[in-house]
């Protein structure tokens, strides 16, 4: 008697244990399958150059801001519509609006504004193509470093050579707009936003917050490096006491007029050390 309890004690387990086992395998299958799903998404929207919305294969539906790269703005509440944004969109969306898209995150998944950060990818024929670096080789964007992301950087950054050297999009624009740091400011309600190339001695270098403040005399129009720019942070040093040509986007600021560089490329020339 007490061995057939035992016997079926056992037999119970056994059959526990069986049922636990096929409910652990079936939830690792599903997670599986979700994992395999989820870096795979339908745009659905193009709000600009670099940010998309897509449904995700769980169904979520996702604002994406693309990594390493910054496009024109066309919504920014101080900045309004910048040069090249509306064709920023336009390529952006001839790649990606109602197309299937794969998903490859960084270090860092979200931003502030719970934005998905990723690389995203889509089928052409000539085979899968990074939009990130599809747009800054259209001359639609330059390199934007935000660490600990950076895994495509090199990528981004020869892609932004050969747009240079091709000669589109901003390069293109900036090619022949040279002007001085007191002739962009005196311009700036009309050059804001606008690509321009800056011809500008540097006498001065100071660090101001996260950025460095590279400048001319008085000048209320200088260049800017920021702190984060690993890359930029030894060729700083090299610019002081010359005059160099820098290619960039006109921005507004409190101190008047600035262009940031953020790629080493958008330095175009560079003279002699001057007394």
């Amino acid at each position: 008697m007490g061995r057939a309890r035992k016997a079926t004690k056992a037999r119970g387990r056994m059959r526990f244990d069986r049922k636990a086992l096929l409910a652990f395998l079936f939830i690792c299958l599903l997670l599986l399958f979700n994992d395999l799903g989820e870096d795979q998404a339908l745009v659905v929207d193009v709000i600009d150059g670099d940010t998309i919305v897509a449904l995700t294969d769980r169904g979520q539906r996702e604002t994406i801001r693309y990594l390493l790269i910054d496009t024109p703005e066309l919504h920014h509440p101080n900045r309004g519509r910048e040069e090249l944004g509306e064709e920023a969109k336009g390529f952006n969306a001839s790649l990606v609006l109602n197309n299937k898209v794969r998903i490859e995150l960084d270090k860092q998944e979200r931003d502030k504004y719970d934005r998905l950060l990723a690389y995203v990818w889509v089928d052409t024929s000539q085979g899968e193509r990074m939009v990130n670096e599809a747009l800054v080789e259209e001359g639609l964007a330059l390199p934007y470093i935000i660490p600990p992301n950076g895994k495509y950087l090199n990528a981004i950054m020869e892609a932004t050579k050969r747009a240079r050297s091709r000669n589109v999009g901003l390069w293109k624009r900036a090619q022949g707009r040279i002007f001085t740091p007191d002739q962009i400011y005196s311009e700036l309600p009309y050059l804001a936003g606008s690509f321009v190339t800056i011809k500008i001695k540097i006498d001065k270098i100071e660090k101001s917050g996260s950025r460095w403040i590279l400048s001319q005399g008085k000048s209320k129009c200088r260049l800017v490096i920021y702190d984060n720019n690993e890359y930029l942070l030894p060729v700083k040093d090299s610019l002081i006491g010359r005059e160099v040509k820098v290619v960039g986007k006109v921005a507004a600021s409190h101190a008047g007029a600035e262009i940031v560089i953020s790629d080493p490329a958008q330095i175009i020339s560079k003279s002699p050390a001057f007394r």
